[in-house]
């Protein structure tokens, strides 16, 4: 399993400069708030598309390493264009290709540690937290070296190609037995296919993931904007590295949570969205760096004790054969679609009415999140479709 730690080491490395520095990529181009929001809009909505096409096609063929290479591949071409062309069709080309190959990593390496583990949440919890390491590492290694150069395109595609180009080395070392493990499943799985294959908690849980993944698409698609121009910082990598850093106990602790059946994933959800509200609101009243690092290590409910619920939900929620088709429709629409209407409105709002007001208004939708939670919490209970 040592290929598959590393996968989710460098697989998260990545996310440590496309997610922080993709946004300032584009507004180093000089472009406005809206256009910024527009251009992130569109990137979610590839986002939504493409892995699920991917998805469908790894249910049926379960190739996930050359799927996984290939992404590798256009992940770094992309970043390369996002960093040498300033021209709108080729920025948009160049992120709907990243949204669809890049975002589909996280989602196939998710379904393949399930596979491998049979759907263990404590296992799954224990690499997952090995990706955040990788994230928070690089992350502290740009906040003590001062790299990227946020003001450079070419400083932070470099990186970001490099790296590409490290988590592919990691796939191509992966053993063959890997490969034979996902045909096993497939041909296991043939004769499981009646049915319906999700049920209806799953529907409600995509709601309210939703819900609560809007709210936290204004500090996804704009903390680092708002850390540079409101708190007067360029300390991003540090800022990412501290949320990251926080979340990797609480991945361990509710997965282990989970595993022992101490908490259903509605509990943690609803957790998720307090802790929200109280993050967001930080950021609205108490505009500082104090401010800003206590609703970064807020992260660590936000998202730390959130992940491993959405994924033992979503596991037990679809059957097997449909495992990296539930795990993508959670990253893309449960993600996608929020982080989409969140980035375009976002822009808007920031423009015309400023951050306070921004980070205010998501928190509502947050709060709508945990009063679906307490209303559906007798059928979030019921027992899963899959039991693992």
């Amino acid at each position: 399993m040592v290929t598959l730690y590393g996968s989710f080491f460098f697989g998260y490395c990545i996310v440590a400069i496309v997610g922080p520095y993709l946004q300032v990529m584009i507004r180093n181009f000089g472009y406005s708030y809206e256009v910024v929001g527009s251009l992130l809009s569109i990137y979610e909505i590839a986002s939504i598309v493409g892995p699920l096409l991917i998805a469908a096609y790894i249910d049926r063929t379960q190739r996930m390493r050359s799927t996984l290479i290939i992404s590798a591949l256009v992940t770094s071409f992309s970043i390369m264009l996002l960093a040498y062309i300033n021209h709108l069709v080729v920025i948009a080309f160049a992120l709907i290709t990243l949204a669809f190959f890049f975002r589909s990593i996280m989602p196939v390496l998710d379904s393949w540690a399930n596979n491998q583990y049979d759907g263990n949440s404590r296992s799954y919890s224990y690499v997952r937290a090995f990706g955040s390491f990788g994230f928070v590492l690089i992350s502290l290694f740009f906040a003590a070296t001062g790299l990227p150069d946020s003001t450079r395109n070419s400083s932070i595609a470099m990186w970001g190609m490099g790296l590409s180009l490290v988590f592919l080395a990691s796939i191509l070392i992966w053993p063959r037995q890997a490969e034979d493990k996902t045909q096993q499943e497939k041909e296991k799985n043939t004769n499981n296919t009646g049915g319906p294959w999700f049920d209806q908690a799953f529907v409600i849980g995509m709601i309210i993931i939703c819900l609560n993944r809007f709210a936290l698409s204004a500090v996804n698609s704009f903390f680092s904007l708002y850390l540079v121009e409101v708190i007067k910082s360029n300390s991003i990598s540090l800022m990412h590295a501290i949320a990251s850093g926080s979340e990797i106990i609480a991945i361990i602790i509710a997965g282990r949570l989970l595993h022992k059946k101490k908490v259903l994933p509605v509990h943690l959800f609803g957790a998720s969205s307090i802790a929200l509200v109280v993050r967001l609101c930080l950021y609205a009243f108490v505009p500082t760096l104090t401010g800003a690092v206590i609703g970064q290590l807020l992260h660590s409910l936000c998202y730390g004790a959130f992940q491993p619920a959405a994924v033992y939900f979503v596991v037990r929620r679809v059957k097997r054969h449909r495992r990296t088709m539930g795990m993508t429709i959670y990253t893309s629409v449960g993600n996608g679609i929020p982080a989409v209407i969140g980035s375009l409105v976002g822009g808007v709002l920031i423009q015309r009415f400023g951050y306070a007001n921004l980070f205010l208004s998501y928190a509502g939708f947050a709060i709508a999140s945990l009063i679906l939670s307490l209303f559906f919490l007798s059928t979030l209970s019921t027992p899963p479709l899959e039991e693992i």
